[in-house]
């Protein structure tokens, strides 16, 4: 028969207990030690001068905070400059000249109601807005705003990655206009894709020839290119056809037909309100400022300029005035048809486009002065 030994199983307590504090010790150590090391971890990655400067550059400047803030700056400089052209006075009410109406009509467009149509698909159609703003905002990290040290990244293909991420910009429109259940949308959404398919092989071409004349497909490697001579001056052309098909891209006047609004109430955002239509709103801005940096980069020198100013403050002043003539090409002419997008980009734009690239490698080789600018180097 078994039998059970009081004092010895009292006599056993101390040791259990004992036991149980160490296992709990060891698991407390264990997790402090293992918490520690993620600290440290992050203390190197976050902290180490070579990171610490990455992500100071990718938030601050020229990173998110500033695209964000230049985004505030180009929808107020958009409005008064639509307004002096048209001859009105634009925004002035809130803040001086205006400058805080774009902070208003945010508080606005937040606080309306978020209305999804009951034949739209309701997760693509809450996800969508916010995947176009991303693809807008991502290829600035490839923008060299100086040579130096304020630029993100610097890829030996980032001039293909750019294009295949605004490539990807009427895919998300024209999906915006299926999910959303309507039709004024679902046109709106195939008239987006139509200006994409018209203006994108001008738009390539055009920026074909900085990237043959470089000898790279980097912007950085584009830019540093032009020390010498821009290539505004080599091709001034493709300068003008790049603009133009990157105003049909983004879709704004005169190549506005995927949101005409006496015509399909206003396209492919016509079921979006809130914060949804705000995140669009905000793209089709950010896809206004990359265009214009990247015109810098491509035909203006990028940085290069006036030698007794920073490269940052260089590019910067350019990236002004090129989206200066953004605003004033997309303000001064009527809405063009969409066959007359398609008629306008294929038979002049391409054609000029390949002409002012053939041209170019003529001039290369048969004038060794300019031959002798370019990194292509000359006899």
């Amino acid at each position: 028969m078994l039998q059970f030994d009081f004092f010895t199983w009292l006599a056993g307590i101390p040791d259990w207990i004992y036991g149980i504090l160490q296992w709990i010790i060891n698991l407390v150590l264990g997790v402090f030690y293992w918490a520690w090391g993620i600290i440290e971890w992050l203390w190197a990655m976050v902290f180490s001068p070579a990171n610490f400067m990455f992500l100071f550059r990718a938030v601050l400047f020229p990173g998110l905070i500033f695209v964000v803030l230049t985004l505030i700056w180009a929808v107020w400089f958009t409005r008064k400059l639509w307004g002096r052209i048209q001859d009105r006075r634009g925004p002035f009410h809130i803040g001086k000249y205006g400058g805080l109406q774009l902070f208003a009509d945010a508080i606005k467009l937040i606080g309306k109601e978020t209305i999804i149509p009951d034949n739209a698909k309701r997760w693509m159609f809450r996800f969508l807005p916010c995947l176009l703003l991303v693809v807008v905002l991502l290829p600035f990290c490839f923008i060299p705003w100086d040579f130096d040290f304020w630029y993100i990244s610097d890829l030996s293909v980032s001039l293909v990655l750019v294009f295949a991420f605004l490539t990807a910009v009427p895919v998300v429109s024209l999906l915006a206009g299926w999910v959303s259940g309507c039709k004024y949308s679902l046109i709106g959404g195939f008239r987006a894709a139509n200006n994409q398919f018209a203006a994108e092989i001008p738009m390539i071409v055009s920026s074909a020839g900085p990237a043959m004349l470089a000898g790279s497909l980097s912007l950085m490697g584009i830019a540093q290119a032009q020390t010498s001579v821009w290539f505004a001056v080599v091709l001034p052309v493709n300068l003008a056809t790049f603009l133009i098909a990157a105003i049909a891209s983004v879709g704004v006047f005169p190549f506005d037909a995927p949101v005409a609004d006496s015509e399909i109430i206003f396209g492919w955002r016509t079921e979006f309100t809130g914060i949804y239509f705000t995140l669009t709103y905000f793209a089709e801005f950010a896809e206004q400022m990359l265009y214009s940096a990247i015109i810098v980069a491509l035909f203006l020198g990028g940085p290069v300029g006036l030698p007794f100013l920073p490269g940052a403050v260089n590019f910067t002043i350019k990236f002004i005035i090129t989206f200066f003539f953004f605003v004033l090409v997309s303000s001064s002419f009527q809405r063009l048809r969409q066959d007359q997008i398609v008629h306008y980009c294929w038979r002049y734009l391409l054609p000029l486009a390949l002409l002012n690239v053939i041209f170019a490698m003529l001039a290369i080789v048969y004038l060794p002065e300019l031959a002798a600018l370019l990194p292509l180097g000359g006899p």
